[in-house]
């Protein structure tokens, strides 16, 4: 989602695709999972609460080894195990 250009109005970001989308981005960009909505508050007016449950899933996903901090998934462990005998 692009931030909008009339007169300084942000955009909402409630939309729960988008709002993963933007999560990633920021990810990839190197910005520390705690400073995520500070950084996207300042681009658009978010749901915070949606903004939450996305965070929760991708912690319990990096918790869970399925995901890097850049938000990219990894093979399970069994694969890559198997590939490297």
């Amino acid at each position: 989602m692009l931030q909008s250009t009339d007169n300084g109005i942000k955009n909402r970001l409630t939309e729960p695709s988008a709002m993963i989308a933007e999560v990633k981005r920021l990810l990839t960009k190197g910005v520390a999972m705690d400073q995520i909505a500070p950084e996207l508050s300042k681009q658009f007016y978010i749901d915070i609460d949606l903004l939450n449950a996305v965070l929760r899933a991708m912690r319990k996903k990096m918790a869970a080894g399925k995901m890097d901090e850049n938000g990219k998934a990894h093979p399970p462990s069994g694969i890559s195990n198997k590939a490297a005998a």
